[in-house]
């Protein structure tokens, strides 16, 4: 049976090509997968298993919860079907020049025989994540999407010419940055919230750097002023906001759909005040706050009296306080989900982690951990950053997930001092640490 659908005819490069409108319902029946113009089965599967990973998590919740859905383009390539394309003539105001050449270029009918396989060289998960959709609601089918179709010709060069164009529009489509992501999301409430806390907040619009270049701060002085970039910024949120009211699922789902104004004004007003509290509280960011020091100042090594020292090139030595370098603030941001999620004060913990925690990066617990003293440079790689947090929980008496013997073991070997001990337990808002345990060795607890 025939099939007649309304299209424009185009031409770039050596590819004549026809963009259209198709019912997700057809394309979910008429469309199928690339993996016939891949000829090594082991990558078909590698690429199925790609596709359905995503699509599960992500897409189709979208395409069935989000009101605002809506895809791009799909490319597909089309096999036999016999297409042709008939010009419409259109007289009323002249939208057609009979004296220009129509036959590269125009707008008609596209007809098949009938016969027709439609394949997708780009929008194989959009492709994917319609077809499991519509199983689920049918109704969505009556929706529609726009698509490129290409022929396809079944011979060798027809197929490599296929499989060029294909690895082609897949391996140079380049995604968008993390930090395009948190600018533009609209449905992220993490991205939403982050904007606004740089944007209407008078310190950190001054301390986050909001250029979407930048993933990490530099020892360069144009970085002075800021103590995180916006993706830092993000991520640290992320970890914050996970505390929320005991504990927020903070995953692909919870970003695909934007909250009501009423929870993103909760979400601001949590985070805003953990912020504000801690630069507060934090030693050293007096003058920062104040305008008197920038954060670079305080990434610096001082003397007792706040001198600056400086190493034998005559220039400032890094070091100084952890909580201007984004390692120190994720740090805090972990320990602070703890304090949250088992229902303790993260305020009361601030003041007790400000108080008796050292802020100097060269000083236990947090040198030869995350900082390098002989290269003057932070690790942050995740099992230094998880052995600080576990520490700096066990002082405060949280629950951790391993023994204090082997927390003990791990940090002498990390710093190579069999004598090295932990902190010792905090007393913070007038109860007693540990007194519970009658062997700390014995410790086993969880999270």
């Amino acid at each position: 049976m025939a099939d007649y659908v309304p299209a424009l005819k185009a031409k770039m490069g050596d590819w004549d090509y026809f963009v259209t409108v198709m019912k997700l319902g057809k394309v979910a029946r008429e469309c199928r997968l690339a993996e016939e113009i891949h000829t090594n089965q082991h990558l078909d599967e590698l690429i199925q298993r790609e596709i359905q990973d995503r699509v599960q998590k992500e897409m189709v919740p979208y395409l069935l919860n989000a009101p605002q859905r809506f895809y791009g383009a799909l490319v597909v390539a089309v096999y036999g079907g016999e297409p042709e394309f008939s010009h419409v003539k259109v007289d009323e105001h002249h939208l057609i020049d009979d004296k220009a050449d129509r036959s590269s270029y125009g707008f008609g009918l596209l007809r098949f025989d009938g016969s027709q396989i439609y394949y997708a060289l780009d929008g194989q998960h959009r492709l994917k994540s319609i077809q499991e959709a519509l199983r689920q609601n049918p109704d969505l089918g009556k929706e529609e999407i726009t698509v490129i179709i290409l022929k396809h010709e079944n011979t060798k060069e027809g197929l490599e010419r296929t499989r060029r164009l294909f690895s082609t529009l897949n391996r140079r489509a380049k995604p968008t940055s993390s930090g395009m992501n948190i600018a533009i999301d609209e449905d992220d409430a993490v991205a939403i919230v982050s904007r606004r806390l740089i944007k209407e907040n008078d310190t950190l619009k001054i301390l986050i750097l909001g250029n979407l270049g930048s993933k990490q701060i530099s020892p360069k002085k144009v970085h002075d002023p800021y103590i995180g970039t916006l993706t830092t910024f993000y991520d640290i949120n992320e970890i914050l906001l996970g505390a929320y009211n005991g504990g927020l699922d903070i995953d692909a789902k919870f970003k695909q759909f934007r909250p009501s104004d009423e929870e993103l004004d909760n979400f601001y007003e949590y985070l805003e005040n953990i912020w504000m509290y801690w630069l507060r509280k934090c030693p050293g960011f007096d003058d920062v706050l104040k305008g008197r020091k920038k954060a670079g100042d305080i990434r610096k090594r001082t003397d007792a009296d706040g001198v600056l020292l400086f190493d034998d090139s005559g220039k400032p030595t890094a070091g100084g306080n952890v909580y201007a370098r984004p390692i120190g603030q994720f740090i805090l941001a972990d320990v602070l989900k703890l304090v949250r999620v088992q229902g303790k004060s993260i305020e009361d913990a601030i003041d007790a982690i400000m108080t008796y925690v050292p802020v100097d990066i060269d000083k236990a617990p947090w040198v030869n951990v995350i900082w390098n003293p002989t290269k003057q440079r932070a690790d942050a790689g995740k099992e230094a950053r998880g052995l600080i947090v576990s520490i700096i929980s066990h002082a405060l008496g949280l629950k951790i997930n391993t023994r204090i013997r082997d927390l003990k073991q791990k940090y002498r070997d990390t710093v190579e001092d069999f004598r090295a001990s932990l902190l010792e337990p905090i007393d913070w808002s007038g109860r007693p640490i540990h007194e519970h345990l009658e062997d700390e060795d014995e410790q086993i607890v969880e999270n």
